[in-house]
């Protein structure tokens, strides 16, 4: 048996046609050369080329074969999920949940503790550090490094926590990555809990999400885009921020300084357990993406709305019903999250494991950190 190539990003040349391998093969059935070759568009040749450095490397392996007819057996390859492992951290003001992750995103095993917010910088990086090395003794395969998912604004390319909307916020400024890279020695990808929740929900259905918004309620409100399979950052990284978009004049106050922000507005209804209104306003933020975006799916997740999942749902899928009414060929369909508590700390581990083997960013826009 040949030995495995050492792990590291895919060739920026090769690494197209072995991202979308692995990206057929995480769809979970074995696959065929014929198969991948009508997929991709390259011929058998093309294919029995990448299948061998993608088995050279351990990713992919032979799975068994079967007969149609007369002649040779046809080969089947899966995926080898358990040969690679990524771990996921989701930090909120007051919680620390993190998973560790295999190739396909599938959870292995999974961490939560309480976090307080007035912990110093320091002792925040000991509590990221700590669950890392738990969850890293779980599951087999290599470990391929550490996400870490947490409400913005998030600097992803300096790695950097931009601080809340409140001036006491300590962790303002924070380099989390540098740190967490120091006390780990491991990889470190930090970003926005929503983005990364809107990986973690496609990176086992490649192709689905292409053109989508991901609308997270935890203990606030985000959105991460999708367009034309590109997530959307923006030039300071803070594309996604409805929490603080008005959804009613002369509202109420919001901490960052204006009033009637969705965020605000979402969080008093709850509190007063109108579930309804705060599905309403849900739904305003959801009406008012798919007008400005034009995605064709939106995915709905965190605690806030599996707490309230049916009224929610009902909502938004009412307002989208109301305010398309009179544009019927626009369809845009409405999902409610299928990963859980699970979503941004199994979407950081799925960040990492895209930036080892997803599509090279090279190859489809500008370098982004």
């Amino acid at each position: 048996m040949s030995a495995v190539r050492p792990t590291g990003p895919l060739d920026r040349v090769a690494g197209a046609h072995d991202a979308a391998v692995l990206a057929v093969a995480r769809r979970g059935e074995p696959v065929a050369r014929a198969g991948l070759a009508d997929a991709l568009q390259v011929t058998p040749q093309a294919i029995s080329k990448i299948l061998t450095r993608l088995i050279d490397r351990g990713l992919m392996a032979e799975s068994g074969s079967f007969s149609s007819g007369p002649g040779k057996p046809t080969t089947l390859y899966r995926i080898v999920a358990e040969s690679r492992r990524a771990i996921g951290l989701h930090l909120t003001r007051s919680r620390l949940h993190g998973v560790v992750a295999d190739l396909t995103g599938q959870v292995l095993d999974r961490r939560s503790v309480g976090i307080d917010p007035a912990r110093p910088v320091p002792a925040l990086i000991a509590d990221l550090a700590e669950m890392a090395r738990e969850l890293a003794r779980h599951g087999r395969g290599e470990l391929l490094g550490v996400g870490v998912g947490m409400p913005g604004p998030v600097d992803p390319v300096e790695g950097v926590y931009g601080g809340s909307a409140s001036s006491a916020d300590g962790w303002r400024g924070a380099p989390i990555r540098a740190l967490l890279l120091e006390e780990l020695a491991l990889p470190v990808h930090l970003d926005h809990d929503s983005r990364a929740a809107l990986v973690g929900e496609s990176w086992s259905q490649p192709g689905l999400l292409d053109n989508a918004a991901l609308v997270l309620a935890e203990e606030g409100l985000g959105a991460s885009l999708r367009l034309d399979g590109a997530i959307v950052r923006g030039a300071h990284s803070q594309a996604g921020e409805v929490g603080h978009t008005v959804v009613r004049m002369d509202g109420l106050p919001c901490p960052c300084g204006r009033r009637g922000c969705a965020q605000a507005e979402y969080l008093a209804a709850l509190e007063a357990g109108d579930q309804e209104l705060a599905a309403r306003v849900l739904a305003t933020v959801v009406l008012d993406l798919v007008r400005l975006v034009d995605v064709d799916r939106v995915v709905l997740g965190g605690r806030a709305v599996y707490a309230h999942h049916r009224v929610t749902m009902e909502a938004v899928r009412a307002a989208l019903d109301e305010g398309l009414r009179a544009e019927a060929r626009l369809h845009v369909e409405v999902l409610l999250s299928t990963r859980g508590i699970d979503l941004i700390a199994a979407g950081a581990a799925c960040q990492v494991l895209e930036h080892e083997y997803g599509l090279p960013t090279a190859l489809v826009g500008p370098e982004t950190g």
